[in-house]
């Protein structure tokens, strides 16, 4: 049975939204589940709930989540404060990528301002966000501590006064997922996964400084690698100097788990 080591953070991998895995196991391809990166609050949530309630008082125009994993975090928050019924009322939200539109409006919130997803690149992003009239505009920016620059620089080109805030916090593997992930990596023969299967530029950075700390010359006989799309797949290229043998044709998890069963069956 080939094996694929799936390197997405839990919070993504304990929703009903992992058609990834889904598809792979009814392939007969073994997934293991080995998370690079874990997604938390910040300790200190003070300054957080404290732009979340001038969001709430509309002191903002517009909202920016950029990903799934940020809108859910979002949605916890403001309902866990009771403001979510307020924002919803009042404020327009700016996101990347088809799924994050969709999730947002799941949650009743409106969608001002659809981008393409991070995946287009800079210059589509930038050409999209021109369309809109944003210039002096007040937007809040929530992210992780290591969020997307290239957005953040696309809405300063057009003018927007921006705020930006630490929504969540993204650091790196658990000592028992960073040990199994080098176990396995050493591993000989047929017991040696097949594909290292990355969703994000995180995940990539996380991967490499756990093999820099735990056994760098694991660096020079990976499995083959695989990317959900071409911004992973360029830092998959920059960090661990190694050309993806996989880049999903769409930015999407089913299509990066088509082209992963089609690589190792054809």
């Amino acid at each position: 049975m080939p094996s694929v080591i799936l390197t997405r953070p839990t919070q993504r991998l304990t929703t009903a939204d992992n058609t990834f895995s889904i598809l792979l196991r009814d392939k007969g391809i073994e997934v293991i589940e080995l998370p690079m990166i874990q997604i938390d609050y910040p300790k200190d949530t003070r300054d957080l709930d404290c732009v979340l309630s001038q969001l709430a008082k509309n002191e903002f125009e517009y909202c920016v989540l950029a990903s799934p994993t940020a809108i859910d975090f979002f949605h916890t928050r403001v309902t866990d404060l009771g403001l979510a019924d307020s924002i919803r009322a009042t404020v327009g939200f700016g996101t990347v990528g088809e799924k994050s539109a969709a999730k947002l409006a799941d949650y009743g919130y409106r969608v001002d301002i659809p981008l393409p997803h991070e995946n287009a690149g800079a210059a589509a992003l930038l050409t999209s966000l021109r369309s809109f009239n944003i210039e002096g505009k007040k937007t809040l920016i929530l992210q992780s501590q290591i969020g997307m620059k290239v957005l953040s620089r696309a809405f300063e080109m057009c003018k927007a006064d921006i705020e930006h805030q630490v929504l969540y916090e993204t650091t790196g593997p658990t000592l028992q997922n960073a040990a199994r992930m080098i176990h396995l990596l050493e591993e000989l023969g047929e017991s040696r996964p097949d594909v290292v299967a990355f969703f994000s530029p995180s995940a990539v950075q996380s991967f490499t400084k756990t093999l820099v700390q735990m056994n760098s010359q694991l660096r020079n006989s990976l499995p083959a690698l695989a990317a959900i799309g071409e911004t992973t797949a360029m830092d998959l290229r920059i960090f661990l100097q190694q050309e993806p043998a996989i880049v999903a044709r769409k930015a999407t998890q089913e299509s990066l788990a088509e082209d992963i069963i089609s690589y190792l069956y054809h």
